[in-house]
């Protein structure tokens, strides 16, 4: 049991979640802010000007995931005077940089600094993913919301009464986000899709959730 979660143990309110998963969550941000601030300063230093240019969007995504980390890190250790919709922004604008960061390092295959930094964005995005589950399913789920009341349906309605429900696919968009690049082609390619190989993240997404084309 890592300082934060005997912290969180100790804390002498309910924090409507495991202090374990947690801990586990506040740990992991810090950590992979530590990460991507060092890739970001790996990057550098690199010498090959084709190299440094090509990695501009990925070290600015670095670094905007580093800062948005430490801050969700922070908001969810301070659970006193907790505010549900203050702190799933957070964590939802978290998830987000942390896909968009992952996806831009992963275009550097080969590169020992982004794959490192690949890998913990996408650990640490499933990591939070599971602390947004078990918000959505404990006792204080009233108190941790996953999301907000759609604004043009009030909360509690149904989709009935004429409204089409998405149609389904075989694997949810936001799943599909968390996956990689190779991973993405490889459910493409299992589908039947053409043109595959020449596919950015972007496009296998659009075509494996049925826009592409639409």
């Amino acid at each position: 049991m890592s300082l934060v979660e005997k912290l969180l143990d100790a804390y002498p309110a309910e924090t409507g979640m495991p202090p374990k998963l947690l801990g586990e969550a506040v740990d992991k941000l810090y950590e992979c802010a530590g990460v991507c601030l060092t890739c970001a300063d790996a990057a550098a230093a690199e010498q090959d000007p084709e190299k440094i240019v090509l990695s501009i969007k990925c070290v600015r995504l670095d670094n905007d995931c580093a800062d948005l980390c430490t801050v969700a890190a922070r908001i969810l250790a301070r659970q006193t005077g907790y505010d549900a919709p203050t702190t799933m922004a957070i964590i939802d604008a978290t998830r987000t940089v942390l896909r968009a960061s992952a996806d831009a390092a992963e275009e550097f295959k080969g590169t020992p600094y982004f794959e490192l930094s690949a890998r913990a964005c996408r650990e640490t995005e499933r990591l939070l993913g599971r602390l947004v589950e078990q918000m959505g399913s404990s006792e204080a789920g009233r108190e941790y919301p996953t999301s907000p009341p759609s604004a043009t349906t009030p909360a509690g309605a149904s989709m009935s009464g004429g409204a089409q429900a998405p149609e389904q696919t075989d694997v949810s968009e936001e799943r599909l986000r968390e996956m990689s690049v190779e991973e993405l082609r490889e459910k493409a390619r299992e589908k039947g899709l053409s043109g595959v190989h020449d596919m950015r993240k972007a496009e296998l997404i659009d075509a494996l959730s049925g826009k592409r084309g639409s």
